[in-house]
């Protein structure tokens, strides 16, 4: 199992609706993507994104409000799924 599936895996099996920003090293191997959502992203329980910095983020967040916010970094080893550190 990929490290992306089983971290939605696990939010899958958590309660309510997330949020996951996706915050790649500058080595990120191209072609590598954990950035895609089903076709209705407002529905789905898990929306991926990629992260864009504080204030671009912010948008997301309002956006999304009632979500709980993660942070996944998956070019660590292991990859690491955290709570997105508040504002």
């Amino acid at each position: 199992m990929s490290d992306r599936a089983r971290i939605l895996a696990q939010l899958q099996q958590e309660p309510g609706m997330h949020l996951v920003i996706v915050r790649y090293s500058a080595t990120h191997q191209l072609g590598l993507d954990w950035v895609y959502n089903r076709a209705d992203i407002d529905a789905s329980k898990v929306v991926w994104a990629r992260d864009m910095g504080r204030d671009q983020n912010s948008e997301l967040l309002k956006y999304f409000h009632g979500r709980r916010i993660w942070l996944a970094e998956p070019d660590l080893t292991p990859a690491r799924l955290s709570v997105y550190p508040a504002e």
